[in-house]
């Protein structure tokens, strides 16, 4: 299979006795290991069985790489049967129910997969919806297998918890006979040699609306009740925002959410200002700004611009029209022409990878990087800087005033919800996705202001 990420002994050891911490096996107990890979898995189940004078049960461990498959079988392992299959095809319906499942699943992103196989999954599978991963489908297929009463444990990244893609199997585990009993997050560098933000999920097939018992990286426990298929990320996280709802958002209450641009070619179209070439016009001169430098220079304004082949009303200029930028750009043909937006999407040469939006980024907006440990967000008041790809902005819409926009994005509480609500990059920072921070409450009064006008 796929997306095979070997699991250290301690973490199996750990997930195997979490798995039979309310439930000791018997000898007629049935456990399924999906994508098995080695085995390390079933080798902890006898390690712990022999341990605490337990029967073995009664394994199945399906993988589809015979190379792992061999290497599983030269453990000499007692209770478990091995078979080269696919975990995902319709045959493995076929098999009995299990008291037990336990693994990691591949983690396979759509852009793994063959267009085959992402029709078989999309046809077969609810959880194969929009850019799915292989280890969504894995839990779904687990808990058609898993029998009345079973408990299901497996380790996984944690974005299952809030991202849009994953809202389906949101759904599943919170449905009328399943239970997430636990959740806990695992440290980032649990797999040698990866940085991953991963969860271990233990799950029982029985119908229940009891609480989940989530475990932090930071040694808190807390406990709390899922709440479907919209985001977990606040559940989990314990943050307590249900005060904020006004009924209105940070969508209501702007023109655009919205990244900046994405050259293909920044290396070409970036300058200092006072190394621009002198034979450039200087209305194809616009200021911009980096992700890093808004850091750096705390705020929008720095020293780089871009040389743009845009209007003012974001259209491209005609190649007869560019005059001393054509002449310039001239030199970066080749480069230029060998970009994906030109080779797949006919832009001309000389255009980026999106037209700009100028006529709602050329006016004063708040602007903030794309990742980041603390949020923060700056006013952009002259209204004419091009952020870059690593930076977002957000235009208000008329009558909505951006200083107090600024300063609330930047309070506490708007921080609290997103540290709730935002995914997890690397080091403890946060990607303040567009998406997400739409969803933001705003305050009462200009909730009040924009149901005013509907």
């Amino acid at each position: 299979m796929k997306g095979h990420v070997p699991t250290p002994d301690a973490l199996c050891e750990k997930m195997v006795r979490r798995l039979f911490r309310n439930d000791p096996p018997t000898g007629d107990d049935r456990i399924l290991y999906p994508g098995c890979g080695d085995a390390p898995f079933a080798a902890a189940v006898e390690r712990v069985c022999d341990d605490e004078g337990w029967e073995y049960l009664d394994g199945y461990a399906v993988e589809t790489n015979p190379e792992h498959l061999t290497s599983a079988r030269d453990r000499g392992l007692a209770h478990v049967e091995f078979e080269e299959r696919d975990f995902l095809a319709d045959d493995m319906l076929d098999v009995d129910t299990f008291d037990y499942i336990v693994g990691n699943p591949p983690y396979v992103p759509i852009e793994g997969l063959d267009e085959g196989e992402k029709e078989r999954y999309r046809a077969r599978f609810s959880t194969a919806i929009e850019r799915f991963d292989l280890y969504l489908l894995f839990y779904e297929r687990s808990l058609e297998l898993l029998a009345d009463g079973g408990v299901l444990s497996f380790i996984t990244p944690e974005k299952f918890e809030y991202v849009d893609t994953a809202a389906p199997l949101r759904r599943l585990l919170t449905s009328d006979c399943v239970h997430v009993e636990e959740i806990e997050h695992v440290r980032e560098d649990a797999f040698d040699g990866y940085i991953t933000f991963p969860c271990i999920t233990t799950i029982r097939r029985v119908k229940s609306d009891g609480e989940t018992v989530v475990k932090l990286r930071d040694g808190s426990e807390h406990t709390t009740v899922l709440p479907g298929g919209e985001s977990w990320a606040a559940n989990v996280r314990g943050a307590d925002v249900q005060d904020m709802e006004t009924g209105a958002t940070l969508d209501d209450v702007t023109v655009r959410v919205s990244c900046g641009i994405a050259t293909g070619a920044d290396k070409v179209f970036v300058f200092d200002k006072d190394e621009v070439p002198e034979n450039v016009d200087s209305k194809w001169v616009r200021p911009t700004v980096s992700g890093r430098q808004l850091r750096t220079f705390d705020g929008p304004f720095t020293d780089h611009v871009f040389l743009c082949p845009y209007l003012d009303d974001g259209s491209l200029s005609g190649e007869d029209e560019l005059g001393s930028f054509g002449e310039w750009a001239e030199q970066y043909k080749a480069r230029l022409e060998d970009r994906s937006c030109v080779k797949k999407h006919g832009t001309p040469w000389y255009g980026w990878h999106e037209n700009p939006p100028f006529q709602d980024m050329l006016q004063p907006k708040i602007v903030w990087k794309d990742i980041a440990k603390e949020p923060r967000f700056w006013l952009e008041e002259r209204g004419d800087v091009v952020p870059k790809h690593s930076v977002y902005y957000a235009v208000p819409k008329d009558g909505v005033p951006i200083g107090e926009l600024v300063e609330y994005l930047n309070s506490p509480e708007a921080r609290m919800w997103m540290e709730a609500h935002c995914q997890k990059a690397h080091n403890g920072y946060y990607r303040l996705q567009s998406r997400v921070l739409k969803e933001l409450p705003v305050p009462k009064k200009w909730a009040e202001s924009f149901q005013a006008t509907l």
